[in-house]
């Protein structure tokens, strides 16, 4: 990297954008195991889970627009889509567990405690 290059205003943005990206990028997968193994889907509702990925699809929309105008695409873009396909496979985790029946819980039978006369 030249010094020309470590004095683009752009750089310190670019490199904020890339580590949220990565920091989000390592959280998803995490609740998408979690999720995967205890079979539930708990902790966060779809619409919450949806509107993020909008949000997702949005910022690298936004990268491809930049793009399309002549600019080089940026590398953060691929981290907008490595974290679209992580989160969309939440969503689809999310509705597949919210589907599944939930087991009924056995009832506890109530415990008597006899007092013991001495």
């Amino acid at each position: 990297m030249s010094l020309t290059q470590l004095a683009d205003p752009t750089l310190l943005p670019t490199l904020l954008e890339a580590a949220m990206l990565i920091c989000f990028g390592v959280a998803w997968p995490l609740a998408n195991l979690r999720m995967l193994r205890s079979g539930r889907a708990e902790g966060k509702g779809m619409a919450f889970t949806a509107i993020i990925l909008c949000g997702y699809v949005a910022g690298a929309l936004a990268k491809l627009a930049l793009a399309s105008h002549g600019d080089a695409l940026p590398p953060v873009f691929w981290l907008y889509a490595l974290n679209t396909v992580s989160v969309g496979g939440n969503l689809l985790l999310q509705w597949r567990l919210g589907r599944r029946p939930v087991a009924p819980v056995a009832p506890v039978a109530p415990v008597v405690l006899a007092a013991v006369a001495g």
